[in-house]
């Protein structure tokens, strides 16, 4: 275990198992959520004229938008930029992302965040940073002993919400959101990133190799409970086919031969062939969902709400 260094309100073992009592989930999770919103509180502070990020992902669907009743771990963040940074020559915009990028390293190392790992590419445009967090706990196996932050330099493509972010903790205790107010990215545009996501990343995912993530499969659990929030969105279809076109490279270009709607039609086939996406979708709604279990979509109804999904994709 790591001793608590500048988080001198970091909630101690006893605080933390009442909280954890009450929503009848381990103690870890409940304190990595705590360690994620000031993470999150540490970097929105860090917003310039320029440089705007927007909440994405799984966790803002979660601590933001309310809309799904799993875990996440991760930190996503899209970077809204400036038509005066967007005048930049290219060189000069790389300067001012790596800049950025070192604010936001150096405010986590301050707060206490140790051990960060820090990876860019393309002119840093993409930002990944893994760090400890000052823990008092052992953790679990459910559970990455760090935090994981990716930073895309790409604008929001529908209208941010503003949101407060909330630690569990927090809501307990009865205390003021941390983050007073967060734009975060539609969940709509999110529905169509996580279809897009899985996709290639199912295309090509070799089961049991080194790289293999089972918890691809939040995706699928997470697009059946966001279906009813964006399949009957006008901007849903449109979204879905941008974000296929540009995730063509990605994953290698192992997918780039695959035209959009091939490349859904592919991602379905696989998924309803192998067998054991029933299990790694068991295994991870027991580790991370905590609703009741009537409430949790089961793999078959998620599925099926995938291919929905992916018909919505324009002819």
């Amino acid at each position: 275990m790591t001793a608590i260094m500048s988080f001198s309100n970091a909630p101690d073992g006893d605080a933390l198992s009442r909280v954890a009592g009450a929503l009848a989930v381990d103690e870890a999770f409940i304190e990595k959520d705590w360690f994620v919103v000031q993470a999150i509180r540490l970097l929105v502070a860090l917003e310039t004229p320029d440089i705007k990020p927007v909440f994405s992902g799984g966790t803002a669907l979660l601590k933001a938008h309310g809309l799904i009743k799993r875990f996440s771990e991760d930190i996503d963040f899209k970077l809204a930029l400036s038509d005066t940074f967007l005048a930049k020559s290219p060189g000069q915009r790389k300067s001012a992302l790596s800049g950025f990028k070192k604010d936001v390293a150096a405010a986590w190392e301050e707060a206490g965040f140790t051990d960060l790992k820090i990876e860019a590419g393309s002119g840093n445009t993409f930002i990944k940073i893994e760090m400890n967090y000052p823990t008092v706990l052992d953790g679990h196996a459910a559970l990455r002993p760090h935090i994981q932050a990716e930073l895309s330099a790409k604008p929001p493509r529908l209208p941010p919400h503003d949101r407060p972010l909330t630690s569990f903790v927090a809501q307990f205790r009865g205390e003021p959101p941390e983050v007073a107010s967060i734009p975060c990215v539609d969940p709509v545009e999110t529905g169509a990133d996580k279809l897009s996501a899985f996709t290639w990343r199912a295309l090509v995912r070799e089961r049991g190799g080194d790289k293999d993530d089972p918890t691809i499969i939040r995706h699928v659990h997470d697009l059946a409970v966001l279906e009813p929030t964006i399949a009957t969105n006008s901007h849903f279809g449109i979204l879905l086919a941008e974000t296929l076109i540009a995730d063509t490279q990605r994953g290698g270009g192992a997918v780039a031969d695959l035209a959009p709607k091939e490349r859904l039609a592919a991602m379905l086939a696989r998924l309803r062939a192998d067998d054991l996406y029933a299990e790694d979708y068991r295994l991870f709604v027991e580790d991370m969902a905590f609703e009741s279990a009537e409430d949790i979509p089961s793999f078959e109804v998620a599925v099926r709400a995938v291919e929905r999904l992916s018909a919505l994709l324009p002819a």
